[in-house]
């Protein structure tokens, strides 16, 4: 008899998920990976970013992707949406209807901050400045 597999948290179901849908659709690489970056902060981020923006972010772009799939696939991503908007207990009135924060305007934010934090912060602490300022734009 196989040993019962570990029970996953919320996180680690989602990024499994996420993994499963990289390998179906390899185009879709870059953005599943930030977004299992956003993933990753949003526990991290609870005690900080108690209005959940990462979270609604997040789902908002599970919910809208910027590539083309399947239908099981975008299934996957609105059951993985779903259960982030679950796990953080978000009303469905408070989840953006479309994403606000593009990739643009997020690489725009990242360029300035680091012109204006050069030589005081490093790239990762840049990344993370950059995160709370697109958030915080984001309302």
């Amino acid at each position: 008899m196989a040993a019962p597999k570990p029970k996953l948290s919320p996180s680690q179901e989602l990024m499994a998920r996420l993994m499963r849908i990289v390998r179906s659709c390899p185009d879709a690489a870059s953005e599943v990976l930030e977004l299992m970056f956003l993933v990753s902060q949003i526990e991290a981020a609870t005690n900080v970013d108690r209005e959940y923006r990462d979270a609604k972010r997040v789902i908002s772009r599970l919910r809208n992707p910027l590539w083309d799939m399947a239908p099981p696939d975008r299934e996957k991503l609105l059951t993985a949406a779903e259960t982030i908007r679950r796990v953080c207990r978000l009303p469905e009135d408070q989840i953006p209807p479309v994403p606000i924060a593009d990739a643009g305007e997020r690489a725009r934010v990242e360029a300035r901050l680091a012109a204006a934090l050069a030589g005081e912060f490093d790239a990762a602490q840049i990344a993370r400045v950059t995160g709370v300022v697109a958030a915080v734009l984001q309302d």
